[in-house]
């Protein structure tokens, strides 16, 4: 089963030479799916959340 993160954008609150369009078209090309824009302008996006490594895995060479 997928983990998801997710985003919101307030629409209403955009730059002046920002769209909405050019908005939502570059946050699709980091992978942000849009769920729902409500009545209020607000866009709600999700994507598939990246595996964490584990931290378990002590002595392995990794750093953190």
């Amino acid at each position: 089963m997928h983990e998801w993160e997710y985003r919101i954008i307030d629409l209403a609150n955009l730059s002046p030479n920002t769209t909405e369009l050019n908005l939502l078209e570059g946050a699709g090309k980091d992978g942000w799916e849009l769920v729902a824009i409500t009545t209020n302008n607000i866009a709600y996006l999700k994507r598939p959340l990246a595996k964490r490594r584990s931290t378990s895995s002590r002595g392995s060479g990794l750093s953190g």
